[in-house]
């Protein structure tokens, strides 16, 4: 029997990113090895050089890119162009984006659509925090955002990582049939009551402690925000600590120099439940 064909892609970040879409990949291929046979998984992402390499049973592809073809992403959606109609998969799994427009479908293929947020909302989001000078500099990215997730004709079906982001897509392209909610999911047996005395963290339990955990950088998770709000917490409370994992130290070194904070990095996915357990609050 001909083995099924799927491709997973990502865009924006590469399989070793422990969130956003490739996490929620691995969270799908690890559904499919457990519960499908005779399949061939693949998957693409961006790098700096072009390489094919597997790794426990699956096929990567790395496409070399350069910050050219990053800007607003136009140029890896032409590069995935070119790869899909060099290679041949029954399944595409990837983001929103303009690749499906340019891209010519094979038969008996399908594509599917997967929004973990919505691009417009996002940057419309970050926008509150500009002066009316930047305000008009960066307007033309609203426009740029909405174009860029505007689905394909040629998609066969969309998935919504949460009800907020189905609700925010249909708000802005319309309702549509063949549109489906498969939640991010967390596997709450990860999670204990909170101990801090039983958690071995080198942490003082009888501290307050948060957790901010993301990319950290202006345009991502808003960590300037988060350090802003424990700063007032810790007029208040003198024992509250900031606990931040997941940011590239050298892009918020000025802003994780505050005597509160405790900055961790290189934290292993395994042990990341030992810090939401050991947390007072969640920042996110």
């Amino acid at each position: 029997m001909k083995k099924l064909k799927i491709c997973f892609v990502t865009i924006t970040c590469t399989p070793k990113y422990l969130g956003g879409y490739a996490l929620y990949h691995k969270n799908l291929i690890r559904y499919i090895k457990l519960n499908c046979k005779n399949i061939e998984i693949s998957w693409v992402y961006f790098g700096k050089e072009n390489k094919t390499f597997t790794d426990s049973g699956i096929k990567y592809y790395e496409l070399k890119t350069n910050q050219i073809k990053s800007f607003l992403q136009l140029g890896r959606h032409l590069q995935l162009t070119k790869f899909f109609n060099k290679n041949n998969f029954d399944i595409i799994n990837a983001g929103p984006g303009p690749w499906t427009f340019f891209y010519k479908k094979k038969k008996n293929q399908k594509i599917i659509q997967t929004f973990h947020g919505t691009i417009y909302y996002f940057n419309k989001n970050h926008f509150k925090r500009f002066n009316l000078i930047k305000k008009i500099i960066l307007s033309p990215l609203l426009p740029l955002s909405w174009i860029q997730g505007v689905p394909s004709k040629k998609t066969d079906k969309f998935i919504c990582v949460s009800e907020k982001v189905k609700k925010q897509v249909e708000k802005l392209y319309g309702k549509r049939k063949n549109i489906v909610v498969i939640r991010t999911g967390v596997d709450l047996k990860s999670f204990k009551p909170r101990n801090k005395t039983k958690i071995k963290l080198n942490l003082d339990p009888k501290k307050f402690y948060g957790l901010y955990v993301g990319g950290g950088g202006y345009w991502t998770k808003g960590l300037d925000r988060v350090i802003k709000l424990a700063g007032e917490i810790n007029k208040v409370n003198k024992k509250f600590k900031l606990i931040v994992i997941g940011p590239d130290e050298k892009k918020v070194k000025h802003l994780i120099n505050k005597n509160f904070m405790i900055f961790l990095k290189n934290i292993p996915r395994k042990k990341m439940p030992y810090y939401y357990n050991v947390s007072d609050i969640f920042f996110c």
